[in-house]
């Protein structure tokens, strides 16, 4: 009776142990964003200069299982954007203030972008290929980048760099191309992401 009851404890343990292991390589763990450190940082181009700035985010997530990204997302507060380059004051606000119009990102009807990830596939050295949608003007389109875990005492930070079709997402104010803008554009299409997300343990 006695050895029969060890079988039974020892197959409990055994059931018990591995439904642990099963549960925690898939389980799915959100770890808190530190929003104030986290952040979208943007550069364009025109034919003549270069300008650069960041925005702020209001909502951010990742998601991991077994220790590896699987998903999550980012809201970005348009209403927040900064123009890092331009030192005077008036020249400064004046940029910001027509970047927010609509020839641009029209905060006043589109306050947030977003950025939702679909697929994620780990590679070496901690590094991910991420495909997800990205709505901007309220308007969703694919995007595909890849992304980076960086991992210490203090969390998790990931950063990706990835540039964007601002056409795509109807920002079309002097592009190439454009009916209308064949001779006369003057801004590159591409503007260049650098996204920080910095997440706790």
């Amino acid at each position: 009776m006695k050895t029969k009851n060890l079988l039974v404890i020892a197959g409990l343990l055994v059931v018990v142990g591995a439904g642990w292991i099963i549960y925690n390589r898939y389980r799915v763990v959100i770890p808190p964003v530190d929003i104030t450190k986290s952040e979208v940082g943007w550069s364009a181009k025109s034919i003549s200069d270069t300008h650069e700035g960041k925005v702020s985010l209001s909502e951010a997530r990742l998601e991991f299982s077994n220790g590896k990204l699987t998903g999550g997302m980012f809201v970005a507060d348009m209403n927040t954007i900064v123009v890092t380059d331009i030192a005077d004051t008036a020249d400064n606000q004046h940029f910001v203030e027509h970047l927010t119009d609509q020839d641009f990102f029209e905060t006043n009807k589109f306050p947030t972008a977003s950025f939702v990830i679909t697929g994620v596939t780990p590679k070496e050295n901690n590094r991910y290929d991420v495909a997800g949608n990205m709505k901007i003007k309220n308007i969703e389109q694919p995007v595909s980048f890849e992304a980076a875990m960086v991992e210490d005492g203090a969390g998790k930070r990931l950063t990706a760099e990835f540039t964007i079709d601002r056409t795509r997402f109807g920002i079309e104010y002097g592009a190439e191309g454009k009916p209308g803008s064949e001779k006369d554009w003057f801004i590159l299409n591409e503007i260049f992401l650098k996204v920080n997300i910095v997440a706790g343990k």
